[in-house]
């Protein structure tokens, strides 16, 4: 395997995770998922899981080329999400990214 899929491949369960634990957290206590852990330690190795994979993939990407990093960092932040989060929010439930942002938008307004 090439370091360039290597380190596409990093990025990509980095994005993942990352969009993952970012929607969970999101959700009132009711709606996360059983198997999104609890504890507050535990999420927070779920974050540092996340961010050591995006390092990982990251800093492949530099070795490989500056202008390579660049672009793998701007399409993590800014592509990934897109790609990630609506196939997420059905897999918690909601029709779509919309309810999902709906609803916890919602949520939100009531802890206030």
């Amino acid at each position: 395997m090439t370091p360039a899929t290597q380190s596409a491949l990093l990025l990509l369960a980095a994005g993942l995770i990352h969009s993952f634990s970012l929607m969970c957290r999101k959700l009132p206590a009711g709606r996360t998922p059983a198997f999104y852990p609890r504890p507050p330690l535990l999420r927070t190795a779920v974050d540092l899981a996340w961010l050591l994979l995006f390092l990982a993939g990251i800093r492949l990407a530099f070795q490989l080329s500056t202008m390579l990093g660049v672009v793998a960092a701007a399409l993590y932040f800014v592509a990934l999400p897109f790609v990630f989060q609506p196939p997420l929010a059905r897999m918690l439930g909601f029709r779509d990214l919309r309810d999902y942002v709906e609803s916890t938008e919602k949520h939100k307004g009531r802890s206030n």
